[in-house]
C-alpha cells in the first residue's frame, strides 16, 4: 500500500469506481451532472450567502477583488461574493457548466470570465486571484497533491476549500446494497483530504458545519430519477427505487468542512 497521505488518498478514491458489470448496463452517464440542478442551487446560494464558506472568502477580499472558482458548476462558490468581488473566474470542464455560469454572473451584474477544462491541466492558462474557491470538487480528483498545489499559486490572499466531511455518494451506500447488493467504500474522508494539504506545507483551518440536503426536500419523482441515475438503472426499476427510498430516506443535511489557508 502507497504510504503517503496523497496515495492512500487515491487508492480509497479508486474503490469508488463502479463495478464493471454494472456500469456495462447503465442507460446513462452516472457520473453525469445536472446543470439545471447547478444552476437551481448557484440561484439559492445568492439568496442565502452566509455560509462559512462564502464568509471565510469574503473576510480577506478588497472591494473590487477576484476570485477564481475551480470547478465552478453553476456558480455557487462565487456568485455570492460579488460584492465585494468585482471580478469572478469560472474553470469547469463542461461548456454548458460554463455557459450557465455566465448567465448567472451578468444576471447578477458582476464581470466574469470563464475557461474550459480541467484543473490543474489549464492552470498555466489562469489568472492569480485574491481568492481562489473550490467547492465540492476534490473526491472527483484522484491526483489530489496537484490539484492543491495548484489552487494555492493562484492565490493572492487565500484559498478557501469547500467538500463533505465523508465521500458525497457515501449517503446512498444502503441503496447499493439493497438495489445491488454491493458494498461501498468507507473512506477517504475530509481528514485524509487534510493530511495530503498538509504535506504540500499548508496549514489548513477548518469550519465544520451541517448544509441542507436540497433532494431531501425534491418531490418524490425527482428523488427517484437522481438515485436511479446514482446507482445506473432504467427506469424499468423505478418500483424498486421508490420502495428504498420510502424504507431508507434521503437525509435532509450532510456534515461539510470549509477549509482555508492564507497564500
Amino acid at each position: 500500500m502507497t504510504a503517503t497521505a496523497a496515495g492512500r488518498w487515491a487508492e480509497d478514491l479508486a474503490r469508488w469506481a463502479i463495478p464493471g458489470h454494472i456500469l456495462r448496463r447503465a442507460p446513462q452517464d452516472p457520473h453525469a451532472f445536472s446543470v439545471e440542478r447547478f444552476t437551481e442551487l448557484a440561484a439559492d446560494a445568492v439568496r442565502q450567502p452566509r455560509t462559512p464558506t462564502h464568509e471565510r472568502a469574503r473576510e480577506v477580499l478588497p472591494e473590487g477583488g477576484s476570485v477564481l472558482d475551480v470547478g465552478c458548476g453553476g456558480g455557487a462558490a462565487s456568485l455570492p461574493l460579488a460584492p465585494p468581488a468585482g471580478r469572478l473566474v469560472g474553470i469547469d470542464r463542461s461548456a454548458d457548466m460554463l455557459a450557465a455560469f455566465s448567465r448567472a454572473a451578468a444576471e447578477h451584474g458582476v464581470a466574469a470570465q470563464t475557461l474550459q477544462g480541467t484543473w490543474p491541466a489549464v492552470a498555466g492558462s489562469a489568472p492569480d486571484t485574491d481568492v481562489v474557491v473550490c467547492a465540492h470538487v476534490v473526491y472527483n480528483v484522484a491526483d489530489l497533491a496537484p490539484f492543491v498545489a495548484a489552487l494555492t499559486a493562484h492565490a493572492r490572499r487565500r484559498v478557501v476549500l469547500e467538500l463533505p466531511t465523508r465521500h458525497p455518494l457515501a449517503w446512498l451506500t444502503p441503496y447499493w446494497r439493497t438495489l445491488h447488493g454491493v458494498d461501498r467504500p468507507d473512506g477517504p474522508t475530509s481528514d485524509d483530504a487534510m493530511a495530503v494539504i498538509r504535506d504540500l506545507g499548508p496549514r489548513p483551518r477548518e469550519d465544520r458545519w451541517w448544509r441542507p440536503n436540497s433532494l431531501h426536500d425534491a418531490d418524490a419523482g425527482a428523488r427517484v430519477a437522481f438515485i436511479r441515475a446514482r446507482l445506473a438503472l432504467g427506469t424499468d426499476r423505478d418500483g424498486d427505487v421508490r420502495a428504498a427510498v420510502d424504507r431508507i430516506g434521503v437525509p435532509a443535511r450532510r456534515e461539510v468542512i470549509t477549509a482555508w489557508w492564507d497564500a
